[in-house]
Formats: structure tokens, sequence, C-alpha cells
């Protein structure tokens, strides 16, 4: 143990001795401060207390109080005030808290020759009154994608004060209740340095004969926060000026809506593991989030799934060992999901009408396992949005100023005829009819759908397909308001509320494909222009799915709706048989993605009633079944 050393300012009399080393970061004790931190690989480390005026008032070298390799951690005696802060001095240099807690300071996000803010300590005297978590089950998640900043910055957001902040968020859950959205998965919203500054050390692999040696690199901005950050506490500059209180009331005010909460973290390969679990508790504990989107390799999913206090919190994930989990006796996780880009990618293929993508494609619909879950998007942060999906062919990120060498160069896009904004009707009509298609791919699926904000807007990046960048109109959501964007946003809020109220359209257990319910029907059937005789030949781009009410219920005493889908991704029309539904009910058309006038084609074929339809080129139509009176008394 070390002395008890006592220093004497004009202030007070501290007492500094060991800490116990834990938890981590600054912490109340009975008669003062507790501060623990983990900043390895330092010659000197010294621990700055500020004052109220922000005057340095005491120093404490924290080298003198080793809690283990690496660790630090001094108690300090002290009366503690609000307006008191620290941060550590690691070799001569200022550094935050990595386990901060709370900031004292709100500096301007991008604000490139502002100082490490100073950490103060963490204040838990928030009231949640009787908040409750959501707890949805997964089969009934419609999530939504946002970035914080980027959700309210643009003007067209009319946020006021509250552009880009976490109050944003608030001000516009009525119009994220209206869609029809439950989930909310924010990008990285903890604490980051989002200035990339270039090193000055230049390595040789890293040389560039076109490259001025002497000229200095541009400072960028990481708009999307994915790099190493202080996990502990909310992006100050995502705030008012209070960012611990300012997230809380954000969940709150999310959970009085049954809006769940899911945070992203990145964890770089340099970051200890060990902290993760711990990390997810916090939030999950202190600030009431309903789960998390890991990123990063070597995530400790076994631990995550063993630790009682995040069993109830979803855990997004691209990939993961589910059966190394499940064989470590911790049993069985239902909140773990698979997140990744393969139901995007067969999806775009078939979208576009590449050949060979139908069998594909059926599988990605009907994908609902019972011992995982699976999350599916049709874009995602990185890549295009679905307007610039259906409006470009290649990506445009030159301003990124990487001579448009980064980004994914396969995004199986189509830019149906013209490459970027086009004023031909033609062309406009059928990237409507596509940015349709695509978004009913999505909520006629059985997983749970993920849609990024500004998709139902028609928001663009103009072609840009790695914004990482880019903390501007090009990264931000433009809330355009038009005749075109409030089509989208319509159609949409059809797709959420069709999904919504038929349960059958959003099953807990993945389809069979047989009639283990002897009612005569499978619960899951496929057709083409002969009824229970499908096709999947290679060249074919159309097919027709059914799905039986009969395995769900409206009620207790009245089964679901039957449900015919009618995909034809092809470039030329074709006709759909229909099967014969049981006695008393006939079908109704109940979507289409066409709004032109190929569309009254289908209702003009449905009308003969001889059990076929044809669908327009590049269109999907939905059936649903009606009692037999109700549509002669039309």
């Amino acid at each position: 143990m070390k002395k008890n050393i006592m220093i004497i300012t004009d202030r007070t009399v501290k007492n500094h001795k060991q800490g116990r080393g834990f938890p981590m970061g600054a912490k109340r004790t009975g008669n003062g401060v507790q501060f623990t931190t983990c900043i390895p690989f330092r010659n000197t480390l010294e621990l700055i207390i500020y004052d109220e005026k922000c005057e340095p008032m005491d120093r404490v070298n924290m080298k003198e109080y080793a809690a283990a390799s690496g660790l630090y951690s001094c108690s300090v005696e002290c009366e503690w005030s609000d307006g008191m802060s620290y941060c550590y001095e690691a070799d001569g240099v200022r550094t935050a808290d990595p386990f901060m807690k709370n900031s004292c300071a709100v500096r301007r996000f991008g604000d490139a020759d502002s100082q490490i803010d100073n950490a103060k300590l963490y204040d838990d005297s928030f009231s949640w009154d009787d908040d409750r978590f959501p707890n949805r089950p997964y089969n009934t998640v419609i999530a939504y994608q946002l970035h914080v900043r980027g959700f309210t910055a643009h003007s067209s957001a009319k946020a006021g004060k509250n552009r880009g902040k976490f109050s944003g968020i608030v001000d516009r859950i009525p119009y994220m209740k209206d869609l029809g959205i439950n989930q909310i998965v924010l990008m990285p919203c903890y604490e980051f340095d989002e200035i990339v500054r270039p090193s000055d050390i230049r390595r040789m692999d890293k040389l560039d004969y076109k490259t001025d040696p002497t000229k200095k690199a541009p400072t960028k901005i990481n708009y999307w926060g994915f790099t190493k950050g202080c996990y502990y506490m909310p992006k100050a500059a995502y705030s008012n000026g209070d960012p611990v209180n300012e997230f809380k009331s954000m969940v709150k005010a999310c959970h009085a809506e049954n809006i769940e909460v899911i945070m992203r973290f990145y964890f770089p390969d340099s970051f200890n593991r060990t902290f993760i679990p711990d990390i997810l508790k916090f939030w999950a504990c202190c600030y009431r989030v309903d789960g998390f989107f890991l990123m990063g390799s070597d995530i400790p999913m076994d631990m995550i799934a063993a630790d009682m206090y995040l069993r109830d919190r979803k855990i997004y994930n691209s990939f993961f060992d589910k059966d190394y989990i499940t064989r470590k006796k911790y049993g069985y996780n239902a909140n773990m999901a698979f997140v990744n880009s393969d139901f995007m990618n067969t999806c775009r293929k078939f979208l576009k009408s590449d050949e060979n993508q139908l069998s594909d494609f059926l599988y990605r619909l009907r994908l609902n396992p019972t011992d995982v879950h699976t999350v599916n998007f049709m874009t995602d942060y990185c890549g295009f949005t679905l307007n610039d999906l259906v409006t470009y062919d290649y990506k445009h990120n030159e301003e990124n100023n990487e001579d448009n060498s980064d980004g994914e160069n396969f995004n199986y896009s189509w830019n149906c005829g013209a490459e970027g904004p086009s004023q031909k009707k033609s062309v406009i009509n059928l990237r409507l009819k596509q940015i349709k298609n695509a978004l009913l791919f999505l909520f006629m699926a059985q997983g749970t759908p993920m849609i990024c904000a500004g998709d139902e807007c028609l928001n663009t990046q103009g072609g840009n397909n790695n914004p990482y960048c880019q903390d501007n109109e090009t990264g931000w959501v433009v809330w355009k308001q038009n005749k075109q964007n409030a089509e989208i946003s319509a159609f949409l809020k059809t797709l959420i509320k069709l999904r919504t109220e038929h349960p059958i359209l959003h099953p807990e257990r993945e389809f069979r494909l047989m009639d283990y319910a002897s009612c005569g029907f499978p619960d899951l059937s496929y057709h083409a222009d002969m009824a229970w005789n499908p096709r999947y030949d290679n060249h074919l781009r159309h097919i027709g799915v059914m799905i039986c009410g009969k395995y769900a219920r409206l009620t207790r005493t009245k089964e679901d709706d039957f449900f015919y889908f009618a995909y034809n991704m092809h470039w030329e029309n074709h006709t759909f048989a229909l099967p014969k539904l049981p006695k008393g009910l006939e079908w109704s058309v109940c979507l289409l993605t066409c709004n032109d006038a190929a569309g009254a084609i289908v209702y003009k074929t449905l009308c003969s009633r001889d059990g076929s339809v044809t669908i327009p080129d590049r269109t999907t139509a939905v059936f649903i079944s009606k009692p037999a009176e109700e549509e002669n008394n039309r």
C-alpha cells in the first residue's frame, strides 16, 4: 500500500490513497471521489482536478496508485461540487478519461480547434417515473435506423435549437409513430472524437508519388462515428448542454410511445474485449436502452449471452456462433439476431432482374429460424440510399477526396435508364415502381424489417455510397415535400399497417411449406401460370406466393386472411394463376406497386374471374381473400 499523501491548497486539504480499482471511471465515495482508469503504455500519467472556474487545483501522479497492469486507482478525499471537473495528462498530453460518464463542456460537432473536454461526475438523479420497456417480440418490430445528428440537422427538419440533437429525435416521435415505427436503431451516439487528425509519421507503405510530402493533409470528419470512443457517456455534441439527462429524456419519451431504442457500438481491434459486457450493462441499467447493435471482430457474444443483465436486451450482430453459445449451457438467448447483407444483396439482384435469383429470393423471403432471429434491410448507412439504388449504376464518391476509390463497388443497383436525376416521366415512374417493389420485398418478408431514415422521403446522397465524412446535405436527411415523396411515404405506411394488422404476415415461426394443420392448404405455397405448379428455371423472374391465413388468427374466433403475392420482376407482362380459395371466399386486389395505366390491367383481368391475372412488367401485386358477398355488393 502507498503512503497517504496530504496536499494543502488554498481550497481545502486533500488526502490521496490507494483506490479499490473498481468500478472504472470516477465515482463518489463517502468522503470524496475515487478515480479509476486504464491508460496503459505511458511513461507518465497524472490526474488533474479543476475547480468551478476550470482552474487546476490538484495534480495526482497516478503511477503511484497502480491497481493492476495498466490500471490505476486513486481515492481523493475532498468536497466535490457540481462545477468541478477532471482529466488526465499522459506523457504531457491532456487526455480525456476513456471511462468518463459525463462532460462539463459541449463543443460544436466537427470543431477541430477545440480541446479535449474535461469530465465531471455522473449524475444519476434523473427521474424515470413509471418508465417501462416495450419488450417487443422480434416479429412485431418495425426498425428505423438513423444518425442522431443527420436526422434533424438539415433546415427542412424544422428542429430549431434541437437540430442534430437527442431532443430532435423526441420532436419527431409523432412523425415516426404515424409512419408505423416502433424501434429506432441509433448510429454511434456515445462520446467519440469525430476529427480525423492526419498523422505526422509517414509510413513507407503509405507513400504516394503523386502527393507532395511537405503538404499537410486536410482534416476530415468521421461523421458516422465508427471509431474508438468514450463508451460510457452520450455524445456531448448531440445535446444542448446536458448529454446525460437529454439522452435519458429521449429514451423515456420513446418508451412512453412504445418505441424501443437500440444503440450501435463499434469496437476496434485494439479495444480490450473484456470491457464490452460491462459497457453494455451500464447502458442497459443506467440509460434503460432496449438493445445493442454490436460491430467489430471477436465480440464476446458468449459472455453477453450469459450475462443476466443483458438477457432481456436485444443483441444485433452481423455474425456469431449461435450453436457454440447454446452448447456452453447458457441456454437459448431469445433476443439475439443476425443482421447481415444476404437479404439485401439477393433482393437487389432480383429487383433489377438478374438471372438465376428466384430460388434465393424465395429463401430469403421465408427465412425466419426459431433458434435465432434475423433482421432484413434493403439499404444501410453504407451504400446507396433507396432513391439512389434506382438512380445510379455507379458510385459517385468524388466529394470524399479519395479519387472515388472508397466505398463498395458492387451495389447491385440499376439507374432505370438514366444515370442520376432525370426529368423523363417514364424513368421517374419506373423508379417509383422499383422503390415500391423494394419496400414490399422488405415488409412482406418474414424476418424483422429495418429501413434507413429518409428512404421514405426519397432522400439522396447524390450517388455517394460511402459518405462517412460528409457532415452536410449529402450525409443528412433532407426532408423534401413533393408529390413523389408523399406517394412513397403513403405506400410505406400502407405496407406497415398491412403487416401489423395481419399476424400471418409476421409469424413467430418459419413457414414449413406443408399442411401440418390439416386444413387443406400448406402454410406457404408457390405458383406460376398454373396454380400449384411453380417453376424455378434460371431464366425466370416471376413467381406467385400464397400464404394461408388459417395458420394465424385475427381474434380468438376469426382466422386471418389468405394472401397471394404475384412478383413479376421481368421486363415483360406475365400471367399468374390464382389458386382457388375455400367456398365463400374470392380474391381481391389489395396492393399494387404500379400506379400508372398499366395497373388497370390487373383490375380488368381480375374481374373476368377466370382464375388468372396478368401482372405488368416489374410489378408486384398483392391479393387478399374476401367474402364473396362483399365483392358482389361493391
